[in-house]
């Protein structure tokens, strides 16, 4: 509707993630369908609400009173937040800015009809922290010509000055609309998608594990996080801290071959619990075997549960533990958080290199009942011989 209404080309008529949508609603066969199509809408930011006056059953709008007629003289004007775009890309839901780096910010708004007396629209970023304020351009546009509807863009310069720590909130603006004069205007409507979340982490000057492709792959994971409703920011922020020293593991281990073939539990589980510790970020709030749920949990860092296992007779993929994740997300509710991980590695004797990064490390949504869990998994890779061997 907000496409149609508005205008079919603007960023949100074009975005991916509608036509993915769209194509995912053509495609439904049943009723066990729509529980994916749900979790889409769930975890997707709407636009604000538009409202028309709904016509009767007859079709004809009901008569106004002379209240009404009268305040209906002054026409309602309405400013439509198109689009916008970055360095001419349409903005997303996440939008990374390197501090310190001057950005193009284009905006596109659609102005119903402009108010009599109005000389000029400003646009003005708001934020919870005036001191931001500054980091983004105020657009001011001045009274065009003829008569409405006018579509406005204008382009201005953007600079995060200070970068986001790894775990930290991204930095969220929102654009207001105001007109110099409205007294001959009834009303201002501001409709369409006017928040920007901008993302100034910088894993180059403030790495989280010290390896780049960790550290790229774990910002995805944490914007997963980010988009389930109901996690609240500090539950992320603690959840990436230990993803951290669980990434850095995996990477290790499949660098140095750090865990034999055949590596028994036990050890699995005093080897991770020892290399956690050993960082600055988790140390002493990393506890062992505590009672969760009527069990025992392996690890647990600020209430979110670590279950530890092992795998040594086949190579596995995150989407091959599913036989563990009711465990993991009962210890989860059991301490009232909404994010579980699983830690598992795989130890089966090896020939070849196997797995990357970005495949072993995964989030999935799991149901227990009426409640839904985010399930991390993490695969540590071990039983590969010295790298030389390769070449025999």
């Amino acid at each position: 509707m907000r496409a149609s209404e508005i205008d079919t080309s603007s960023g949100f008529a074009a975005g991916g993630r509608l036509r993915s949508f769209l194509s995912s609603v053509e495609d439904l066969k049943g009723v066990e369908g729509l529980n994916e199509l749900h979790q889409n809408l769930v975890t997707w930011n709407l636009p604000l609400l538009l409202f028309a006056n709904r016509p009767d059953q007859h079709g004809l709008r009901a008569p106004l009173s002379e209240h009404a007629q009268g305040e209906a003289e002054k026409p309602e004007t309405t400013v439509a937040f198109l689009k916008f775009d970055i360095n001419g890309e349409p903005a997303k839901q996440w939008n990374y800015l390197s501090p310190g780096t001057s950005y193009d910010l284009t905006i596109e708004v659609r102005v119903s009809n402009w108010p009599e007396n109005a000389n000029r629209l400003t646009l003005t970023p708001v934020t919870l922290d005036n001191r931001e304020r500054d980091w983004l351009p105020t657009f001011v546009f001045e009274k065009p010509k003829g008569d409405g509807p006018f579509k406005l863009q204008d382009t201005g310069r953007a600079v995060l000055e200070i970068a986001n720590s790894f775990g930290a909130r991204p930095y969220e603006f929102l654009y207001a609309a105001e007109f110099d004069d409205l007294s001959s205007s009834k009303d201002i409507a501001v409709i369409g998608h006017r928040r920007l979340l901008l993302e100034g982490t910088d894993i180059n000057s403030n790495p989280h594990t010290g390896f780049g492709t960790v550290d790229r792959h774990l910002l995805t994971i944490r914007d997963r996080l980010r988009g389930f409703p109901g996690i609240l920011p500090q539950e992320i922020a603690n959840a990436m801290i230990i993803l951290g020293g669980l990434g850095k593991i995996a990477k290790v281990a499949s660098t140095n071959a750090s865990f034999e073939a055949g590596t028994s539990e036990k050890v699995f589980q005093e080897r991770v619990s020892e290399l956690l510790q050993n960082q600055s970020e988790i140390g002493e709030d990393l506890a062992s075997h505590s009672e969760t749920a009527g069990g025992i949990t392996d690890l647990t860092f600020r209430g979110i549960p670590i279950e530890l296992k092992v795998e040594n007779s086949k190579v596995i993929f995150p989407n091959e533990c599913t036989k563990f994740f009711n465990q993991t997300a009962a210890y989860a509710i059991g301490n009232g958080k909404r994010i579980g991980i699983l830690c598992v590695l795989e130890a089966s004797r090896k020939k070849s290199p196997v797995g990357v990064i970005e495949d072993d490390i995964k989030v999935f949504p799991h149901d227990t009942g009426k409640s839904s869990t985010l399930i991390v998994v993490v695969i540590v890779r071990g039983g590969f011989p010295k790298p030389s061997s390769y070449s025999r």
